[in-house]
């Protein structure tokens, strides 16, 4: 098998972050990075080395992998589990899958879909013709039974409201500017206001391990400022702490290590950071990821592939794609072989 990188156009790689990012930073927009990289020269990219290709969902270039095989079309970007995903394809619609073979989630998706930790829920936003919206889920098993909708609050909102997440207990969170509420289809299908369950908390994303929550208002809040956490939510609309994490503008977590981008380093004219902070959970070790010669890191697209080894998507200045496989115990990145 040889290493192959797929070419992309740098406005391709500048919308998948946008839409992915929108995972972790809230209903507030993304501050602008450092302007100084795009004047940087970079050297050429690494040459391959023998990393064997991951059997996790991940959207390379325009390329889509599931299980290790080339899904049909080209993608801006993709996440899951297993042989379960949800991306978003190049025309701007979105899709999932429980194999390699793409389905087509029917509706106006003004934001992302949102996939649970284990990669068998999916939730997202529909815009009616009316101009309301429903929240609606599903499960990702053959034939992607739903599990219900709900209309959430109405009026002019900018942003429009999305889903933020959906936990392996099918628990989805739902958010605006002006609220925040948890839908529970699968318990008795009621929704509980998290303004009154978790004041003054807004979830902001979603990681392998938790939810990532941060103190603030629903309409302005990121987990670039303050002191975001890990959380995990009760039925009852309860947020129980798992420990604090970084602020960032990124952020992965597995149950040993945390992977993050610093504040303020990504968007504006950079094109991705040429590092990573990593740092272990319970605070005993932290350290640094370089990525490849001539790479930098696409912050969207990061995801635990093991409880000890990342898989990150990798971009260069001209718009080349690659894959690496990151071992923070060693602060090693290295490329990995992409299929023929």
């Amino acid at each position: 098998m040889t290493m192959r990188t797929t070419t992309t156009r740098a406005l391709i790689r500048a919308t998948a972050a946008a839409v992915l990012l929108t995972t972790t930073a809230g209903c507030g927009g993304q501050q602008s990075g450092d302007a100084n990289a795009a004047a940087e020269q970079p050297t050429e990219p690494t040459e391959p080395s023998t990393e064997q290709m991951t059997g996790l969902p991940v959207a390379v270039g325009l390329d889509l992998y599931v299980g290790g095989r080339q899904v049909p079309g080209e993608w801006f970007t993709a996440s899951g589990r297993g042989t379960h995903w949800v991306g978003l394809r190049d025309d701007r619609t979105w899709w999932w899958g429980y194999d390699e073979e793409p389905q087509r989630i029917d509706g106006q998706i003004d934001q992302s879909v949102v996939i649970s930790p284990s990669g068998g829920y999916l939730a997202h936003v529909l815009t009616g013709p009316d101009g309301g919206w429903t929240l609606v889920g599903a499960d990702t098993g053959w034939g992607g039974e739903g599990f219900g909708a709900v209309d959430l609050p109405r009026g002019e909102m900018s942003p429009p409201p999305r889903a933020v997440a959906v936990t392996d207990d099918g628990l989805v969170i739902a958010r605006g500017p002006r609220f925040q509420w948890l839908w529970r289809p699968l318990v008795d299908a009621a929704t509980v206001d998290l303004s009154e369950t978790a004041p003054g908390q807004v979830v902001i994303g979603s990681t392998d391990v938790g939810l990532v929550v941060n103190e603030g208002r629903y309409d302005r809040t990121d987990g670039q400022q303050g002191a975001p956490y890990l959380a995990r939510l009760a039925e009852d609309g309860t947020l129980t702490r798992l420990g604090p994490v970084p602020t960032h503008d990124a952020l992965a977590a597995s149950d040993r290590w945390l992977a993050y981008v610093l504040p303020g380093t990504t968007g504006g004219e950079a094109w991705g950071p040429d590092q990573l902070h990593v740092q272990r959970r319970d605070g005993s070790d932290r350290g640094v990821l370089t990525a490849p010669d001539g790479w930098r890191f696409d912050a969207a697209e990061l995801q635990w592939e093991t409880a000890d080894e990342l898989l990150a998507v990798l971009v260069s200045p001209d718009g080349d794609g690659a894959l690496a496989r990151c071992r923070p115990d060693a602060q090693t990145c290295e490329l990995v072989d992409l299929p023929d």
